[in-house]
């Protein structure tokens, strides 16, 4: 057992991303379906129903490390390369609106 203190907030905040993560991975199941995942690693089908069975510990562990889970048809970026984004368009813009003003005078 550890001895290290969690806050509830981030006790709550683990297990609100836990949640956001297991739901991503029921979505995922119900598209692709048990028996055709079973089928492409080569498992029975009642072997995958007995790995989603430990899908809530998966989840909560890899909500607690920080990690999410997406489709591999998604791009994720990281807070910081978003800000750089927004940044970049607001002067974008900016710059584009002051273009407009100078062109009407």
């Amino acid at each position: 057992m550890t001895t290290e203190t969690v806050s509830p907030d981030e006790t709550e905040s683990t297990r609100m991303q836990a949640a956001r993560v297991e739901a991503e991975v029921l979505r995922a199941v119900a598209r692709v379906t048990q028996a055709r995942a079973a089928a492409c690693m080569g498992v029975s089908a009642s072997t995958i129903s007995r790995r989603l069975d430990e899908l809530p510990d998966w989840a909560r562990m890899l909500a607690t490390f920080g990690l999410q889970v997406v489709p591999v048809d998604c791009l994720v970026i990281d807070q910081e390369e978003l800000s750089a984004l927004e940044s970049m368009a607001f002067k974008y813009l900016e710059a584009r609106q002051q273009e407009r003003r100078v062109r009407g005078s």
